[in-house]
């Protein structure tokens, strides 16, 4: 598991390059439809694209596992994100995966990555807190009606932009990638 805790979300760092980027509400059900679709378009295309998948924890990482075999067999550039809690670790293997610490702001976002040829996307998004005041006694949401801000486009530079800052927190992450991400950039 990586040592280092990044304090500022990718969301954060997006805006921060690209301010005229404008933010919607999502919801979890959302999200999970949005990120098969674009999944499915990567397994239906011949384009060899990055994919960088972050997931919250490794628990909804091990819900579609069995998809990112797939993926793999269609980009050497495949990483996956999550924060670990049984078994999930920094390696390489048919894809590279990345463990951060819960304690990262990654633990509170949901980002899906395409840069390729032909096809590129990104769904950039953070999970919108409950209140401070919330009571405690009031049991929290469904999972399904988790709230998240974020972006989701088909824009090429925010694809490439979004790419570019992943790639950076991986390289911190895992270091010993830093020549195979470099050529992922190409």
């Amino acid at each position: 598991m990586a040592n280092r805790i990044i304090a500022t979300s990718v969301l954060e760092e997006l805006l921060a390059r690209l301010p005229h980027l404008r933010l919607q509400l999502y919801f979890k059900t959302s999200l999970t439809a949005l990120s098969h679709a674009m999944e499915d378009q990567v397994l239906a295309s011949e384009d060899a694209p990055i994919i960088i998948a972050c997931f919250q924890r490794e628990r909804f990482y091990r819900q579609e596992a069995h998809r990112y075999q797939r993926i793999a067999t269609k980009s050497h550039h495949v990483y996956v994100l999550a924060a670990p809690e049984t078994e999930f670790t920094s390696c390489s293997g048919d894809y590279e995966t990345v463990a951060f610490d819960p304690g990262d702001t990654l633990s509170q976002e949901w980002h899906l990555t395409v840069l390729g040829k032909n096809y590129s996307t990104c769904l950039v998004c953070r999970e919108v807190q409950r209140s401070p005041t919330h009571r405690l006694d009031v049991l929290p949401p469904m999972d399904a009606a988790r709230r998240f801000e974020g972006i989701w486009t088909f824009d090429r530079q925010v694809a490439a932009t979004t790419a570019e800052i992943l790639l950076n927190r991986i390289r911190e992450y895992r270091p010993e990638l830093k020549e195979k991400l470099r050529e992922g950039l190409v």
